[in-house]
């Protein structure tokens, strides 16, 4: 079994939440560029997964406000993650960065409609499918970056 030392755990929560800044930096730019919030936007995922399975619906700013929460759950997890699968990764930040926003991309188009947080991806404009990949590998590269600039 591999320990995470508390350094890297710190690092990795550090730089998770970095990539998580940036990505919620993008939010304003994307939902402009789109002319809305994409299905996969936080407060889409939060108002259908308490609609889904707690039963209970959820106004736009309890969404928006649950959704960055799990976000900013999610994103630093992320981060802590990939300090901890980097000795196993090929060298350069940029191909780790990419990795993991695949990672996440792939995992995020998958699941999300299996959970019925999101409908299905053949329902969502071409706009949209290029979205998620921009703005997890953007996810992605972020975290990569502070973690090689950190030493991890």
């Amino acid at each position: 079994m591999v320990r995470v030392s508390g350094e890297r755990l710190w690092r990795g929560l550090g730089a998770g939440a970095l990539g998580t800044l940036a990505l919620t930096g993008l939010e304003p730019l994307r939902d402009s560029l789109l002319g809305r919030p994409p299905p996969y936007a936080v407060k889409h995922l939060a108002s259908r997964g308490a609609k889904r399975w707690l039963g209970r619906r959820l106004g736009p700013r309890a969404a928006q406000r649950w959704g960055l929460v799990l976000r900013w759950v999610y994103g630093p997890t992320l981060g802590l993650l990939q300090a901890w699968l980097r000795p196993w990764l090929s060298q350069g930040g940029a191909r780790r960065g990419l990795v993991l926003g695949g990672g996440v991309w792939l995992f995020e188009r998958l699941a999300f409609p299996l959970l019925g947080v999101t409908p299905p991806p053949r329902s969502w404009a071409p706009a949209e499918r290029w979205w998620l990949p921009l703005q997890t590998s953007v996810f992605g590269l972020v975290t990569e970056a502070v973690l090689s600039r950190t030493g991890e």
